[in-house]
């Protein structure tokens, strides 16, 4: 049973961060193109530098939820690495408790930014003058994709630290 609630939990961040990856291209081609157009024609792009600056940010916010899920962020081994697997677990599970401190606070800032954002349609301001609350509202999605992630990487935690097995 738990394995299955595990299942769809990181099915969420993680299927979110490979479709989101695909950013990553257009990133590269939106470079690209202005490159190209600055240097070759003499003619950049007004919408460039937001475009590229947006999908980066929708690329690394929602991939974060994918990186937890996969334990994949930069960490410091120091302690951690000393440690047996139910040492490593229950210092995880501390580690959890602050951050979902964090993320609860963050949680319900994202979401007021985002509302605001949403309730006078934002713009960014600049000639070209994008709305912006497409952005400020994945900032907001990014943090609950985290959030999935950190509660499936605290229950396993919690079951390592109880068994000593990581076979969840």
């Amino acid at each position: 049973m738990i394995k299955k609630v595990l299942a769809i939990i990181d099915a969420i961040p993680s299927y979110s961060g490979r479709l989101f990856a695909f950013l990553s291209i257009l990133v590269i081609m939106i470079i690209m193109a202005e490159v190209i157009a600055r240097y070759i024609f003499n003619s950049p792009f007004i919408w460039s530098h937001e475009s590229m600056t947006f999908a980066s940010a929708f690329l690394y916010t929602l991939g974060g939820g994918y990186v937890l899920c996969e334990r994949g962020h930069v960490s410091v081994d120091i302690i951690h690495k000393h440690l047996s697997v139910k040492g490593k677990a229950i210092l995880n599970i501390i580690a959890s408790l602050f951050m979902f401190f964090y993320i609860i606070i963050l949680t319900q800032t994202t979401l007021n930014y985002a509302l605001r954002s949403i309730s006078i349609l934002g713009r960014s301001g600049t000639p070209w003058n994008p709305p912006v609350y497409p952005v400020k509202t994945a900032i907001f999605i990014a943090v609950i994709l985290i959030l999935l992630a950190a509660i499936g990487n605290l229950i396993r935690d919690i079951y390592t630290a109880a068994t000593g097995r990581e076979d969840l």
